[in-house]
């Protein structure tokens, strides 16, 4: 795929053009680190994703998980993601290719690869767009997870803090903090982090590549080419 911004932005465009259950997250998060990475060879980090998956698979045979904080220990333990609480606005922690080299990234990163675990072991599981601070809900359980600390499992108390931290206090709480987000919101969320610290570092060539993804998928949304962001 050429990297001109126009080819960026449309072929994220073309990944998402389908029902949200069908999006290849993965793949569409390897082409939004094109951005920072233009040679970055997909394929070679879809199979690396593979390969985790597959790790966190054979840890599962050995050991089965009875619950998603069981299946949390072997991604964040045994196969060592973490969080990189030193350099959090480092652009890497936001590349999926750098967070499978280097096992560090932010909340929605690591959010990703934890989901992308978990339904190959056979636990459905959805994104939350807790503001400033992603988490995962266990579609069986209903549990609520935060991979940024190890998977841990949230409550209200835990929520409550995490709103403190973005800035908000407790009586501004609601509901809907907690509810479900589609692959398509995550992309989303995941490119205006990026593009928020591009803007900072002042690189106008990247902050408007991320800038015109964001628009591009947000037209989709509009037009109706693509399912509904949830």
């Amino acid at each position: 795929m050429p990297n001109t911004r126009d080819s960026l932005v449309e072929g994220l465009a073309d990944l998402v053009q389908r029902p949200d259950d069908g999006i290849d997250l993965p793949t569409a998060a390897l082409v939004v680190a094109r951005v920072g990475y233009p040679a970055l060879d997909i394929d070679h980090y879809r199979a690396k994703m593979r390969d985790v998956v597959g790790e966190a698979l054979a840890k599962v045979a050995e050991t089965p998980v009875a619950d998603p904080v069981n299946l949390a220990r072997v991604v964040f333990d045994d196969l060592g993601f973490r969080a990189n609480r030193d350099e959090y606005y480092d652009p890497r922690n936001s590349y999926l290719n750098d967070v499978l080299d280097r096992r560090l990234g932010i909340p929605i990163s690591l959010s990703l690869v934890y989901i992308e675990i978990a339904e190959a072991c056979g636990r459905p599981t959805e994104g939350v767009g807790f503001p400033g601070h992603f988490l995962v809900r266990d579609l069986e359980t209903g549990q609520v997870l935060d991979p940024y600390n190890g998977g841990s499992e949230v409550d209200k108390r835990a929520c409550l803090k995490l709103l403190n931290a973005a800035g908000l206090k407790p009586q501004q709480w609601k509901d809907e903090y907690l509810a479900g987000v589609g692959k398509r919101d995550m992309l989303l969320r995941m490119i205006a982090n990026l593009q928020r610290i591009y803007t900072e570092r002042g690189d106008a060539e990247r902050m408007s590549t991320f800038s015109a993804m964001t628009a591009r998928l947000r037209k989709l949304r509009e037009s109706g080419t693509a399912v509904p962001m949830q």
